[in-house]
């Protein structure tokens, strides 16, 4: 016959290790991973926008490498902030705009998709390398408008119909961009 202590030992001790497992395993499983860094710089830095051209020639990407040359110009090989596989070491001539290198498109988009903290050096980093500053015609996008495009007629129908709106919305007010003539037009349909 069995010893019914050994079992109860055997139990017993089986609840604390998965007591203890639980204890230590839990609040690892719930610990903050950080965010995406695409989605931090849409969320904490609405003023920033990542370099998306593919061309190594972009003026964007020209900017950024001359920056990050500039930055890490005493970086030994290994050393440079994105430790970019090509980087040469330490750059002893004048840095002149030329275009980015492969390398540094690929860990720009590589790094946006690792998870971090908003203060975590790899985000200032690519906030840094991988950005460009807002334009307006983003804004536009974001908020779910089409921008009409400059070379279209003035006459346009959607320049019209553009035109009306802004002139009804500013009707009983100053206009918001101080347009000249505005208050003779600002009653008169187009």
């Amino acid at each position: 016959m069995a010893n019914p202590l050994f079992f109860k030992s055997l139990a017993g001790i089986g609840g604390v290790s998965v007591a203890a497992g639980a204890a230590i395993g839990i609040p690892k499983l719930l610990e903050d991973k950080g965010k995406l860094v695409s989605e931090l710089i849409k969320e904490k830095d609405p003023g920033k926008r990542l370099i998306t051209s593919k061309s190594l020639d972009d003026p964007y990407w020209k900017k950024a490498w001359e920056d990050y040359r500039k930055v890490n110009k005493d970086a030994a090989k290994g050393q440079d902030a994105f430790k970019l596989f090509d980087w040469g070491g330490q750059i002893t001539t004048s840095i002149t705009s030329t275009e980015a290198p492969q390398s540094l498109v690929n860990s720009c988009s590589f790094n946006t998709t690792k998870r971090v903290s908003h203060d975590s050096q790899l985000y200032k980093n690519v906030l840094k390398y991988c950005t460009r500053d807002s334009l307006i015609s983003d804004l536009i996008k974001d908020s779910g408008k089409t921008p009409l495009l400059k070379s279209e007629d003035a006459s346009s129908s959607e320049w019209k119909a553009a035109w009306e709106r802004y002139r009804l919305a500013n009707q009983g007010s100053e206009d918001a961009w101080k347009l000249s003539g505005f208050s003779g037009q600002k009653n008169r349909a187009s």
